[in-house]
């Protein structure tokens, strides 16, 4: 019974420090991330695009809707609801974005051996 425990707690012990030997990246490995991220991010900004032409097709479909000899209610549901979830889309897709280049700014620091101070990014 014991040696169970003690090959238990080895077991953990070891598992511990194959992790943490697995999180030390080397600063080509980390380089490597930060480009990886950053098409990423290039992937989420062209589906934030995508996000506000929805939101403007929207605003179309919501403003034929309004206009007009009478007001036609379908197209006034269709146009809203497309606006909102486009609008909703595109400042998610925003919020990833920011905090996409923040992480691979710290990415980048990382593998420079965080001695670069970088400048503040303009809000």
């Amino acid at each position: 019974m014991k040696d169970q425990n003690l090959s238990a707690n080895d077991s953990a012990a070891d598992s511990k420090v194959n992790t943490s030997a697995r999180t030390a990246l080397s600063a080509g490995e980390l380089m490597q991330e930060a480009k990886r991220q950053s098409q990423a991010l290039k992937m989420i900004s062209r589906w934030r695009t995508i996000g506000f032409v929805a939101a403007a097709v929207g605003a179309v479909l919501l403003y034929s809707g309004l206009t007009g000899a009478g007001r036609n209610i379908p197209l006034i549901a269709l146009g809203t609801v497309i606006v909102a979830a486009g609008m909703a889309a595109a400042i998610l897709c925003d919020m990833g974005i920011r905090n996409g280049r923040r992480n691979v700014e710290k990415i980048l620091d990382a593998a420079q051996g965080g001695s670069s101070q970088r400048a503040p990014e303009d809000a």
